[in-house]
């Protein structure tokens, strides 16, 4: 928004400079793929939020006739020991979904808070992690570029002069 990601607003606790328009997307799966429970590395928050983080943040989460607050002492007291719940979630959407308001609007309509932890895309248009279907382009894993820069200029090259990350990179190049 205003050529800023609207992570940042979040992040910095600014108040967005107008309502988020509504775009129309479609959720084609959403499953639920593992149960986490408390078996996990995520903690609660160690900071509290300042009066004007909190009231940023209430602003934000201001959706439709529904209004989120930030109360200022938890509804249940969580031990130092205790872990907020979590689980994996897979979707596929269209285009242009933001996934981290689908989290948002899921944790909402069940009265509570979702937050997104970690997120990997493992689908971009026709490139993907995890091949499944014929005509699939696996993405080139991170290992073989991290490699390149440890070999920087000193790779070996195949028959035909080029080196496995650039032989990689042109076994995927898409002509548009």
């Amino acid at each position: 928004m205003d050529g800023m990601p609207l992570y940042e607003y979040a992040r910095k606790g600014i108040p967005l400079p107008r309502p988020i328009e509504p775009r129309e997307v479609t959720v084609h799966s959403l499953t639920l793929s593992r149960w986490l429970a408390t078996d996990h590395s995520f903690s609660w928050p160690d900071e509290e939020f300042s009066s004007e983080e909190k009231k940023a943040l209430e602003t934000h989460l201001k959706g439709g006739d529904q209004f989120a607050v930030v109360k200022d002492e938890p509804e249940e007291e969580n031990t130092a020991n205790e872990k907020p719940l979590a689980f994996v979630l897979d979707m596929s959407v269209s285009s242009g979904t933001y996934v981290r308001s689908i989290i948002h609007d899921l944790g909402h309509s069940l009265g509570s808070a979702g937050h997104v932890v970690t997120l990997t895309r493992s689908r971009q248009g026709s490139f993907v992690l995890h091949p499944m279907e014929d005509g699939d382009l696996v993405c080139i894993a991170w290992e073989v570029f991290e490699k390149a820069l440890e070999n920087l200029g000193g790779e070996e090259r195949d028959d035909e002069g080029w080196t496995e990350w650039e032989r990689q990179v042109m076994q995927h190049l898409e002509i548009v």
